[in-house]
């Protein structure tokens, strides 16, 4: 019984994304934010890009974007 819950427990974890990744975002609009701070798509898909642009691209990304 504990072998099956923990195996259980094993396949939830392994078949659910990661909540913090962020999805690829290369549209237009944010490959223009990403530009007007400074750094490429790659350097944002390999988590390079330091805080003080990361947060104001995120910003200038969802700008128009309603939730």
């Amino acid at each position: 019984m504990k072998k099956l819950f923990l195996s259980s427990i094993a396949a939830l974890v392994l078949s659910t994304p990661p909540v913090a990744a962020e999805p690829p975002n290369n549209t237009p609009h944010a490959l223009a934010c990403m530009k007007k701070y400074g750094f490429t798509y790659a350097e944002w898909r390999a988590y390079t890009v330091p805080a003080e642009k990361a947060e104001p691209y995120r910003r200038c990304r969802d700008g128009g974007r309603r939730s």
